[in-house]
């Protein structure tokens, strides 16, 4: 981004993980659409990354859905867009019915209850005279799962646990005449469908099936161009939640914004002049380094030195490189980048987004076994006079031999 315009780039390739005979399974597709046009009459657009669809609807089904029900409505920010989006989504029951979100979560809750119960089960071989009440009332008390870093709170877990109850009963049910096991009081119900939920939020997220959205452009009250990214979009239970939000924008101090998602690699080593994988090697090494100097001067003096004050001073040592490497990675590279990055016209712009979504590509061609970064490059530039405007852009289909199509879109 600079003060005139907001360029985004991205590649088309997608890929699709299942669960065959052979286990996990990967496929890779180079027609993916990722950039999209978010208001018909204002200049925002939407670019996705990670998974393409939330509970098996595509996000460019989602995302033309919304842009036709939000018509010529607009909002001061950028920001306001994204979150007319969000709670759009979060209520969307035509899209994402809640009896489609509840048996979705009751899946996954499953899965616990299964491992629960077999666990009882093999406990049970060692003591025939165990009974379920008995095991989990040990289980909770000594393997009790404690909730961490879930977007629900207390409350919100509370809601969901209700409405999947009489789900997940029949599920646990099922399972517990599986392994011939009668006569299980209601408290326990209780206790193993609570223990059961809090594994899944646990699970939630670890889990890498998140979308990232990018919302970028103009609100009605913006100067210059904004962008608002949410890097884990996903369901927790029936509740659409979008977190890790990060803001930019360019101001009067800040005159250019150089962002890169999914994959940062080439725009790190283009921006700082290496990448931060090859950055965290280096001090990993540094520190080896460093430790095995500092023991062997230990040793031939005598070793009057501490270990934890040898530690404390390669810890300093670290830290001073480390900003003396920043330091000059900004002066020499990033400040000089963003000084020409602040003054260049569209079209250069997009030619250098296009450029890093290239390299990006061959880099992991010629490194990689993954196909993850390819395809045709889509460009679009959003201005706020000319709205969202194709720089480059891919059809699954000849324009040349759909003119109507066209003629419709007028």
């Amino acid at each position: 981004m600079n003060s005139l315009s907001v360029v985004l780039a991205a590649d088309s390739a997608t890929t699709v993980e299942y669960y065959g005979q052979n286990g996990a399974e990967r496929r890779y597709f180079k027609g993916a659409n990722k950039i999209f046009q978010l208001s018909e009459a204002h200049p925002v657009g939407l670019m996705i990354y990670n998974s393409a669809s939330l509970l098996s609807v595509p996000w460019e089904v989602t995302i033309k859905e919304f842009r036709k029900e939000l018509g010529d409505k607009s909002f001061n920010t950028v920001e306001g867009f994204a979150d007319e989006f969000i709670a759009w989504v979060d209520a969307s029951q035509r899209l994402f019915p809640d009896d489609i979100r509840r048996s979705g979560f009751v899946k996954q809750v499953s899965n616990s209850l299964v491992q629960i119960t077999l666990d009882f089960n093999r406990s049970r071989q060692e003591d025939d005279t165990l009974d379920f009440s008995t095991f989990m009332a040990t289980y909770v008390e000594n393997r009790g799962t404690v909730v961490q870093n879930s977007e629900l709170n207390d409350d919100e877990i509370g809601e969901l646990t209700a409405s999947t109850k009489n789900d997940l009963i029949n599920e646990l049910d099922e399972w517990l005449d599986f392994i011939q096991v009668t006569d299980v009081d209601e408290a326990t119900r209780d206790m193993v469908i609570d223990e059961a939920t809090k594994q899944s939020l646990n699970m939630l997220a670890l889990e890498n099936n998140y979308s990232g959205l990018i919302f970028a452009g103009f609100g009605d009250h913006s100067v210059f161009p904004e962008l608002v990214s949410y890097s884990r979009c996903k369901l927790w239970g029936t509740k659409f939640v979008a977190s890790k939000k990060k803001v930019e924008k360019v101001t009067h101090d800040i005159p250019a914004v150089l962002s890169a998602f999914a994959q940062s690699s080439m725009t790190d080593t283009f921006e700082v002049g290496l990448s931060f994988e090859v950055f965290a090697k280096m001090q990993e090494t540094f520190a080896g380094e460093l430790k095995a100097i500092a023991d062997s001067l230990n040793e031939l003096s005598g070793g009057t030195i501490p270990e934890a004050r040898i530690n404390e001073l390669i810890g300093e040592r670290l830290k001073s490189s480390k900003d003396k490497i920043f330091q000059y990675a900004r002066a020499e590279h990033s400040l000089p980048l963003r000084r020409v990055l602040g003054v260049l016209p569209v079209d250069e712009m997009a030619e250098l987004a296009e450029t890093l979504i290239n390299l990006q590509s061959l880099k992991e061609k010629v490194t990689k076994p993954s196909e993850t970064v390819g395809g045709p490059v889509d460009v679009a530039a959003i201005t706020r006079s000319e709205g969202l405007v194709w720089i480059k852009r891919k059809h699954f289909f000849d324009p040349s031999l759909n003119s109507r199509f066209f003629e419709r879109r007028r």
